[in-house]
């Protein structure tokens, strides 16, 4: 069901190509843009000069336009020029369109085509292959038909879709922040160079070894032996993912499980990675007790006598406990750690 008052237009009578030459002049600098795809705007090129030019076609930026990467529109590579923009210069594979006697609002558009719909669009007027060989048509762009509300309330969508990015940004700011923040906590509180009323005395330095209560067992479990069901095995994959989540791992049947018995988690253990994501640790909790491990993970039992399981987990995660571990891999195609190296020192 169409809204009240939208109606379908063509691009071709809401918005008028507009391109300003610019023939570079000798010992003049100039700024080229270019366009991220997936919606991620504009970005400001090194400078240039008119030998680096050469003889590419180039024009200047006009404030306030919709504007597109025609080899990965597709890819939703569009954005609005904005002051930040002015006396930059873009290559002809850059179209700037501004609205013809306001039939449009400009960002309200550039929301439209970030949307999936608007995306097929733009897939639609971008004929050929993938990659490169998908350039956007100006015929086929012009063509496009868009359902569009009255341009009042346009500009009121897009007002709205803006303050919402605004409180993103700054969202994203204040989280970058805190995790700085808490980066330098970690530093800080697991080196000691930061205590707690009450606890004094010098740290002890243990190596990884000693605080395990078992032998590291290295899992064993091989891909080939993974069956479509039975018992769940974590592989490395699985230690990268947010949520560890029994329902998506790969499976052993019975027999091999029970025959790798050392591999079998318990809760409080630790399970470490020892190729790819080299030293990546997450805790084994009640969801996880009783499944196996793939080869590539290292089981850690903590010694509780000696150290917290969780207070290990974040020792292990600090950065000076990677960057040991990282100078002990070896391989090039895919680096590795062998049990032997993991003897890494921890204080506390």
């Amino acid at each position: 069901m169409v809204p009240e008052n939208w109606r379908h237009q063509k691009i071709v009578d809401i918005l008028d190509r507009v391109s300003i030459p610019v023939i570079p002049e000798k010992n003049k600098a100039y700024r080229e843009i270019g366009i991220r795809s997936h919606g991620k705007g504009i970005f400001h090129k090194d400078i240039t000069d008119a030998y680096r030019i050469g003889n590419k076609r180039v024009f200047q930026i006009i404030q306030g336009a919709l504007i597109l990467n025609i080899v990965f529109a597709w890819e939703q590579a569009i954005a609005k020029t904005t002051f930040a923009e002015a006396n930059f210069i873009a290559s002809h594979r850059f179209p700037q369109f501004l609205p013809i006697k306001e039939a449009c609002d400009v960002d309200y558009l550039v929301y439209f085509f970030l949307t999936s719909k608007g995306k097929h669009l733009l897939g639609l007027a971008s004929p050929g292959g993938a990659g490169r060989n998908k350039t956007l048509g100006q015929k086929e762009f012009e063509k496009l038909n868009l359902l569009l509300p009255p341009v009042k309330e346009q500009r009121k969508i897009a007002k709205i879709l803006q303050t919402w990015d605004r409180a993103i940004a700054t969202t994203e700011k204040l989280i970058d922040a805190s995790k700085q923040q808490k980066k330098a906590l970690m530093q800080q509180l697991l080196t000691g160079k930061k205590r707690f009323a009450g606890f004094e005395g010098e740290w002890v330095v243990f190596s990884l070894a000693e605080l395990c209560r078992k032998p590291i067992s290295y899992g064993i479990v091989q891909t080939g032996e993974t069956t479509s069901h039975g018992i769940p095995c974590v592989r490395v994959v699985d230690l990268t993912k947010r949520v560890l989540c029994t329902e998506n791992m790969v499976t052993t049947s019975q027999e091999i499980h029970h025959s790798y018995k050392k591999t079998i988690l318990e809760q409080g253990e630790l399970m470490m990675a020892l190729r790819g994501k080299i030293g990546l640790v997450r805790l084994v909790d009640k969801t996880l007790k009783g499944i196996n491990i793939t080869r590539g993970i290292a089981r850690l039992s903590p010694n509780k006598g000696l150290v917290d399981s969780e207070y290990l987990l974040w020792a292990m995660r600090s950065e000076s406990s990677r960057k040991g571990l990282l100078a002990k891999a070896g391989g090039s195609a895919l680096q590795e750690i062998a049990l032997a190296s993991t003897n890494q020192q921890i204080e506390g």
